[in-house]
């Protein structure tokens, strides 16, 4: 099991009460892919920039399918980001996933103005979009989200996928007991624990540290996004009541 297979097992598992936002989720999972792969060294941070951790030809790479897009995905966004930065004419916005009329987190000091690679919270934007789907369907796969047998009448089909009992589950069930800090972080900043603040267990200047300072800004964003989006919501609402409508 993977930190993000953990995650959303861990996001899934929760009481009715604490419902974990979709686009929360989608950023945390992104984080919980950036911080396995440079775990494994796949990939490594220069300051707030993901890069490349250099590999000889054919070398075997991360053994999770998933991890294996996530890699796959960011050589295709770095190679078309390089390619548009040598076009003078080819407006080039990194952060097209973002909300709009949002600024990214402040960069992390990193010492150098190498550019190179693609910055943390770009990374969680980019490859955050549709990810529970992506995760949600591996569950399906390996037969740890199953649908939900009626208990009186098994026959009839349902669209309700519950956790089934499997050595996934009860994984993701002991990481969690046992508070471990990334995976604590990663879901108490989407609420998996109600309103009680993320742990500060990861150490200071590790690349998990900035993989989750990256991802409460993005997730901080999201959420002002979500307000704005009501308020113009009830601003149209009380718009047409005052006309009769």
């Amino acid at each position: 099991m993977t930190t993000p297979r953990d995650l959303i097992v861990v996001a899934m598992d929760v009481p009715p009460d604490l419902l974990v936002d979709r686009g929360d989720l989608s950023l945390a999972l992104a984080g919980a892919e950036l911080i396995d792969l440079i775990a494994a060294k796949e990939l490594t941070l220069r300051g707030d920039r993901v890069v490349p951790v250099p590999r000889p030809e054919g070398e075997r790479r991360t053994a999770d399918r998933l991890l294996e897009e996530a890699l796959t995905a960011y050589e295709t966004a770095t190679r078309s980001a390089e390619a548009a930065d040598r076009d003078p004419d080819r407006p080039t916005d990194k952060a097209a996933d973002r909300p709009t009329g949002k600024q990214a987190a402040p960069a992390a000091e990193s010492g150098t103005d190498d550019d190179s690679g693609e910055r943390v919270e770009d990374w969680l934007w980019r490859r955050g979009r549709g990810l529970p789907t992506a995760y949600i369907a591996a569950l399906e796969e390996d037969g740890t989200l199953v649908p939900e047998r009626h208990r009186r009448w098994g026959l009839l089909p349902t669209s309700r996928r519950v956790l089934a009992d499997t050595p996934g589950r009860r994984r993701a069930a002991q990481h969690w007991a046992s508070d471990a800090p990334v995976l604590r972080a990663l879901a108490t900043l989407i609420g998996v624990k109600g309103d009680e603040p993320p742990p500060d267990e990861v150490p200071t200047g590790s690349p998990s540290r900035v993989v989750l300072r990256a991802l409460r800004h993005a997730v901080e964003e999201l959420a002002e996004e979500r307000r704005l989006r009501t308020t113009r919501l009830d601003r149209a609402n009380a718009t047409y009541r005052s006309r009769g409508y």
